[in-house]
């Protein structure tokens, strides 16, 4: 682990995923960590096990520790909050969590890996590479992977000089991070409530590509071809990696997207000089992430996944992949749309990304950040569906679905769960 210069940092939001795994990081180099959230979660336990003070009841300014060095808080986080508002006074050194992570990124050899989609799993497959070929790298990841214990975890301490990071483009975030190479699984239209338009995300990827800066050695841009578009520094090498043939890529899990995604750890580590067979053996270890064609188990005679997928072209590719597995089963398909505007802007799209299901069973937009939007809504979503014969349903709780599940469940269906909200908490019945 790097040393850092900080003895006592106080995290505001410390339950949020990426913010909890910084915390975790810190406390891991001997760091005094504490912290704060609004309610109790299964992450803030964690941290409070590995003995980091969290204050899991709110935002007050006693929370705060008078001698903090460094306050970082995640960008949800209003400006009039108690203890936002107590470290100014204080005069504390003040980060977002991006800009604290991407003050470590400049510490350590970082490989970042972003994408409209499968940031996660590619992170974590090159991880499991990594760890094949005998090398330690520190994870810090937007979500959950597995560690070589198979337990799932946001923060691996890895005891290289290699640090491995998700990068998210929202709000240009991963602006703030300085990588020495990196992996760009894809480029597509999303998060428009933030961009104006598809041009303007590959611009933002753009910008994210000239911060690549490897001062020793050559620096990689691992990419598919169709983002050839994407121009690189002289020190830096575009790694191509369509012409690595997905036949003889052997892995754990199905569907294309996770093959594409196989192809540019392979191209990355084939340029990091990586040997062959240990790279192939590192990807076969790879099982999955939380929330990726999560196994749930077998319920009233059906078999039950839980997927993280929101945008059509995630659906898309987790359909195929279940397809694949299961081309002779039913599959029924409960999906929450995330937030009205992407609902909205990517109507179309949606209406035609349930393809491999035979049935769509829709529960109302999960809202997230964003305020009521009247215009948009799950019937309107359900009855194009069905305008293109692909039955439709909208139930209204997680409750509902529990009930629907009861009563259509039988051993030649599955049910595939999928959105960024809360419809996983639907197993909380069915465990």
């Amino acid at each position: 682990m790097t040393e850092t210069s900080y003895k006592k940092i106080h995290c505001i939001g410390i339950g949020g995923i990426g913010l909890s795994a910084l915390a975790r990081y810190y406390n891991h180099a001997g760091v005094s960590v504490s912290g704060s959230d609004s309610n109790e979660t299964a992450l803030t336990k964690t941290l409070s096990s590995e003995n980091i003070k969290v204050f899991a009841d709110g935002h007050r300014e006693e929370n705060l520790p008078d001698d903090a060095d460094l306050v970082i808080y995640t960008i949800a986080i209003s400006s009039d909050n108690e203890e936002l508002v107590k470290a100014h006074r204080l005069n504390c050194k003040l980060m977002t969590y991006p800009e604290a992570l991407g003050e470590l990124t400049r510490t350590k050899k970082t490989i970042c890996i972003s994408g409209t989609h499968g940031k996660t799993t590619t992170t974590a497959m090159l991880y499991k590479v990594f760890v094949a070929c005998g090398i330690s790298p520190t994870v810090i990841v937007g979500s959950l992977v597995k560690d070589n214990k198979e337990n799932f975890t946001n923060f691996i301490a890895g005891d290289s000089e290699y640090l491995i990071i998700e990068s998210c483009e929202y709000r240009r975030s991963f602006l703030n991070y300085t990588p020495a190479h990196m992996i760009v699984t894809n480029i597509e239209a999303d998060h428009l409530d933030y961009y104006k338009d598809l041009d303007d995300i590959k611009l933002a990827f753009q910008e994210f590509a000239n911060k690549l800066d490897n001062k020793e050695n050559t620096a990689y841009l691992a990419i598919h071809d169709e983002e050839r578009y994407l121009n690189a520094k002289d020190n830096v090498k575009k790694v191509l990696v369509d012409q690595i043939e997905m036949s003889t890529i052997d892995l754990s899990v199905p569907g294309i997207h996770n093959r594409k995604n196989a192809q540019l750890v392979i191209g990355l580590a084939n340029a990091l000089g990586f040997d062959s067979a240990d790279i192939r053996r590192g990807l076969k270890t790879f099982t999955g992430t939380w929330r990726r064609q999560d196994y749930k188990g077998e319920f009233y005679g059906a078999t039950f996944y839980d997927d993280y997928a929101h945008h059509p072209s995630e659906i898309k590719a987790t359909l195929q992949a279940f397809r694949e597995k299961f081309p002779d089963k039913k599959i029924i398909v409960c999906f929450q749309p995330h937030l009205y505007s992407r609902t909205k802007l990517l109507f179309q799209d949606f209406v035609t990304a349930f393809t491999d299901a035979d049935q769509v069973v829709l529960l109302p937009i999960y809202a997230a950040r964003e305020n009521y939007d009247p215009s948009i809504n799950s019937e309107i979503l359900s009855r194009e569906i069905e305008n293109i014969n692909k039955k439709s349903i909208v139930l209204q709780n997680v409750g509902d679905l529990y009930s629907y599940m009861q009563i259509h469940a039988n051993k030649n269906t599955v049910f595939i769960t999928l959105g960024a909200g809360d419809i996983y908490k639907v197993y909380d019945y069915l465990v």
